[in-house]
C-alpha cells in the first residue's frame, strides 16, 4: 500500500513537472506580427521574381502589376501559396518554430506529448485558413491549436 502511494506521488510529481501554460496573447501577437512582415517580405519577392522573369513586352505588363480579376487572382494564389509553404516548412523543419517564435523564444508543440511532425504542422497551417480564426484568439486556444491538438509555449530547453 505504502509502495503504490509513492508510486502515485511520483507520477503525480512527474506530471507537473511536463506540464507547461500556453505562451502568453502578447507573446503570440509578437510572433504574429512578426511572421506576417516575413511572409509579406517573401511573398513580394516572388511576386517581383516571377513579374521580371516573365515573358511579356514590359515589366509592368506582368500580371503582378494588372488590377483586373486576373491580377487579383494571381496575387492571391502567390500569397496563399507563399503563406501555406512559410508556416508548413518552418514549423515541420524547425520542430513547430517560425521566426516570429524563434526571436520570442516560443515553440509549438503537441498537447500529448508526442513529436512535433510535418502533419501537425501541415494541418496548423491549414486552421489559418478558416474564415475568422484569428478572432478565435480571444478564446483559451486559437483554433489552430485546438483542432490540431498543439499549443504554443515558452521554450525552456
Amino acid at each position: 500500500m505504502e509502495q503504490q502511494d509513492q508510486v502515485d506521488l511520483l507520477q503525480d510529481v512527474n506530471e507537473e513537472a511536463n506540464y507547461m501554460d500556453p505562451a502568453p496573447r502578447g507573446l503570440r501577437l509578437v510572433n504574429h506580427i512578426v511572421d506576417q512582415v516575413v511572409i509579406g517580405v517573401a511573398i513580394n519577392g516572388v511576386k517581383s521574381i516571377i513579374a521580371f522573369s516573365s515573358k511579356t513586352e514590359a515589366y509592368k505588363n506582368s500580371l503582378f502589376f494588372r488590377e483586373d480579376l486576373a491580377g487579383l487572382q494571381f496575387s492571391l494564389l502567390v500569397s496563399l501559396g507563399t503563406l501555406l509553404l512559410y508556416y508548413t516548412v518552418f514549423e515541420a523543419t524547425t520542430n513547430g518554430r517560425t521566426i516570429g517564435k524563434m526571436l520570442t523564444g516560443t515553440t509549438a508543440i503537441t498537447q500529448d506529448g508526442s513529436p512535433f511532425t510535418f502533419k501537425h504542422a501541415f494541418l496548423r497551417t491549414l486552421c489559418r485558413f478558416i474564415p475568422l480564426e484569428p478572432f478565435s484568439t480571444f478564446g483559451y486556444l486559437p483554433w489552430h491549436d485546438s483542432i490540431t491538438k498543439t499549443a504554443v509555449v515558452k521554450k525552456t530547453w
